[in-house]
Formats: C-alpha cells, sequence, structure tokens
C-alpha cells in the first residue's frame, strides 16, 4: 500500500512560517517513505475562503519546491461527506441538539461553579422522537454532536510518543452546524479515509481533535492513521507569533529576496537535534529527514539566523546554480568571475543587480584631482586581468608610494566601485578592461 500524507491549509489567507514548516515536515516524512504528497484546501468556510489566496497558497508551495501528487477542494465534496452523514446517523453516532449558544454558555458556567469539567451533559440523548418532532415543527433546527464511545484513547505519537485521553472528559463534539455546515472533524476524516491517507502531522493544538478523529475513523469502519504533532514555532523569546504571522508569510520572504532552499532547510532543521542544514539538494534534504529528530518542544524562529543562512547558501552556490537566477533577474552578461566577485558580500541573489551596475558603471566617484591616484593608474599594468593582477598592481603601488593596507586600497576602492565596503578587489579586476579603470580613477 502506498503511504500518503497531506496538508491541508484554509484559503483564507497568506502561507505564512508556521504553516509552511507544518507543510514541510508532511512532505519531507512522506517522501522519505517513498509515499505520496497530498495538497487538501479546506475552504469549506465559503465566506472567508478566496480563490486567491488558494492559488497564492499554490504557488508558494511550489515555489518552496513542495510538489503534491493530488490536490482536491472539500467545497467540491458535499455528496461525500452527506452520505456518511447519513450512515453516521443511520447507526445513532451523531444526535441532535437543540440547546442554543446562550443556553449551552449557562451550562457551562454553571458546571464551573459547581467544581465539574464544562462538558456537554448529552441531555439531547433524552429527547424522544416525538420531542424531536415538536421542536422541529416549532421550527428549531438542531446541530448535531457525534457520541464519543466510554473508553480510553490512545495512540503512539510521531513525535509526542504515547498519548492517551479518557473519553469521560471530553464533550462529544459538534460536527454539524445549526445552518447545516460543517465543522472542520467530519469533513477531514472522511476525506482522509477517501484518500486512504497513511499518515497525518499537524499542530499540536489539534491533539484532542485527534482523540475524536480516532473514534469517527472507528465509526466509519475506517483503518486509523499515524499521528504526529508539532509544536508551534515562538518568537526568540519564546513567545507565541500570534497575529504576527502575517508578516511572516512565505509571499513576504519570496519577496525580500530569500533562497527557497533557505526557508526549506530552516524549516526542516529548527526544532531538531540536528544543526542547521545548508544543503542545495533537496532529494539529501529529504534523504537526511527523520521524524524521530524532531523535539516535542517549540523552536524559536530568528530572522537574523535566517538571513545569515541565506548568505551562506548562496557562498556554496557554484556558477552552475546561478545560471537560470540571472536569466530571471534579467542579467545577460554575468560570468563566473562575476559570481565568484560577488557571492561572498550578498545577503540576497537580488544583490547582483546592485554589482553589476557597479562593474558597467561609468560615473568617476572622486572629480577632485588627486595625486595619489594618477600615480596609481601610471603603474596600471596591461590588461587582460586575472586574479594575480591585484597583487601585482599593489606592489608596485607600495614600492612607488610607501603606502600600504587601507591607506592604499581604500581610495581605489572608492574610485572604482563608489563605495567604502566590498568584494575583494582582486575578483573585481578581470571584469574590467584597462580603459574603463582608466576612466574611474580620472586619468581619459
Amino acid at each position: 500500500m502506498t503511504l500518503k500524507a497531506r496538508f491541508a491549509p484554509s484559503p483564507t489567507g497568506l502561507l505564512h512560517i508556521g504553516n509552511a514548516r507544518s507543510a514541510a515536515i508532511n512532505w519531507a516524512y512522506i517522501k522519505n517513505k517513498g509515499g505520496d504528497f497530498i495538497l487538501r484546501i479546506d475552504d469549506t468556510d465559503l465566506e472567508r475562503s478566496k480563490k486567491k489566496y488558494e492559488n497564492k497558497i499554490k504557488e508558494n508551495l511550489l515555489w518552496l519546491g513542495l510538489s503534491w501528487s493530488k490536490t482536491f477542494n472539500q467545497s467540491k465534496r458535499k455528496d461525500i461527506y452527506d452520505k456518511k452523514i447519513l450512515l453516521l446517523k443511520e447507526s445513532k453516532r451523531i444526535y441532535p441538539c437543540f440547546e442554543s449558544a446562550e443556553e449551552l454558555s449557562l451550562k457551562r458556567k454553571t458546571q464551573l461553579l459547581s467544581g465539574k469539567p464544562p462538558i456537554y451533559d448529552r441531555s439531547a440523548l433524552k429527547l424522544t422522537s416525538n420531542q424531536i418532532e415538536n421542536l422541529t415543527k416549532e421550527g428549531k433546527t438542531p446541530h448535531w454532536r457525534f457520541k464519543l464511545e466510554d473508553e480510553i484513547i490512545e495512540w503512539q505519537d510521531l513525535i509526542k510518543g504515547k498519548v492517551s485521553f479518557d473519553s469521560k472528559n471530553l464533550s462529544d463534539p459538534v460536527l454539524i452546524r445549526e445552518d447545516g455546515s460543517l465543522l472542520y472533524h467530519l469533513p477531514s476524516v472522511v476525506d482522509d479515509v477517501e484518500e486512504n491517507i497513511t499518515d497525518i502531522i499537524r499542530g499540536e493544538d489539534h491533539i484532542t481533535n485527534t482523540a475524536f478523529h480516532i473514534q469517527l475513523f472507528k465509526s466509519l469502519n475506517a483503518k486509523i492513521p499515524h499521528f504526529g504533532h508539532h509544536p508551534f514555532i515562538t518568537d526568540e523569546e519564546g513567545k507565541s507569533f500570534g497575529k504576527r504571522l502575517g508578516s511572516l508569510s512565505i509571499q513576504k520572504m519570496y519577496e525580500d529576496g530569500f533562497e527557497s532552499l533557505t526557508l526549506l532547510n530552516y524549516l526542516l532543521s529548527i526544532g531538531t537535534s540536528k544543526n542547521l542544514s545548508k544543503e542545495k539538494n533537496i532529494d539529501k534534504l529529504v534523504n537526511n529527514f527523520n521524524i524521530d529528530n524532531l523535539a516535542s518542544s517549540s523552536p524559536k524562529f530568528s530572522i537574523s539566523v535566517l538571513k545569515l543562512l541565506n548568505k551562506d547558501l548562496l557562498r556554496s552556490y557554484d556558477f552552475s546554480d546561478t545560471k537560470k537566477k540571472f536569466i530571471d533577474l534579467n542579467i545577460k552578461d554575468a560570468s563566473e568571475d562575476f559570481w565568484i566577485f560577488i557571492k561572498n558580500n550578498i545577503n540576497y541573489f537580488s544583490e547582483s543587480l546592485d554589482w553589476i551596475k557597479v562593474i558597467n558603471s561609468t560615473e568617476i566617484y572622486i572629480q577632485e584631482p588627486n595625486d595619489y591616484l594618477n600615480a596609481v593608474a601610471e603603474l596600471l599594468p596591461e590588461d587582460p586581468y586575472d586574479e594575480t593582477t591585484w597583487d601585482v598592481w599593489t606592489d608596485l603601488i607600495k614600492n612607488k608610494t610607501g603606502k600600504k593596507g587601507r591607506e592604499l586600497f581604500m581610495p581605489i576602492r572608492f574610485a572604482l566601485t563608489g563605495r567604502e565596503k566590498g568584494p575583494e578587489l582582486k575578483y573585481l579586476l578581470p571584469l574590467l578592461t584597462k580603459e574603463h579603470i582608466l576612466k574611474k580613477l580620472g586619468n581619459i
């Protein structure tokens, strides 16, 4: 049997770093085992779900390298859900409840004041068929609850180890609202059954839901998948991101210039017992992934660490890794010498554009007469240049002027680039001609 895992985002906003981590874990886990990754769009909330968000989520996942073998929308599966609802009604595993939200709230408050847990008292199960019929005639529409079996619900969690719930401490979950719309539980389990999902890895906020779902799987005579629950990422102080996750969308990361591989390495490394990986090969990332390395404590997200990882990853790129990226930036004259020049001094690949402008610029940065630069110009060797030219040239300058260190090279750097900092000048000279250098030095 083919192993299958799924990622199930709701298209009510952009994909953020927390969602993306869950997607990456599911994808790497199941790919490592040779299984299929399924993308399910949880769009049963028709009012809040937007096609533009669905499209952007898919676009961002593909940018990260997380491709899927199948995708579908829950909004297209009403007929399937209706059939399962009918089966659950016939088996009396779901039952109608007519309490209003206010009545349920009052019940919970009364229970808490009495020192009892706020668990639904199942009073609706005491209604006779005549009472249900009369309530319906009065125009009252029920919500439907799933009747939990009296048992210890437990499973061996892929991340947290053994997890156990006593169903006596749980309220029968609502599956269907008064307006007929479905809560998360039923369509999620039905889809997992229909798609033969074997492994479900999701946030730890779903742990109680999993207890419900295990009994739902049983009620549908379906095989129970393996479950794993990962903790949420926090900020560097260990606090929840909450609404701030919106500012950490994958789209924003893309627009800021992060490499997709940077994000993928980071998402699969944080919260593990391993160091941050800097793997360029996606297949190796998958092969190296082991869910046993995931800690049960919350990992801390650091944008500064992510930036350093992005810089380190760029440094590891060979020129062959960059060709398509240069094309995407419409840089047609990029050479291997150019990449050697900039690779150790950029934080984002898009900064290549800045250095192309520097190299091609004819602007004279030092306008006033400068005796030192005149002497430097006179000592400039004939082109073409290579990486050894800088040492030859600076030895001549040192012998002639007596200058060395910053006093020697800083005026040259500023004259050639207009900047006080940047890549080693020995890598710049092979990109320039003697005529261009002399112009920049103010000697032509």
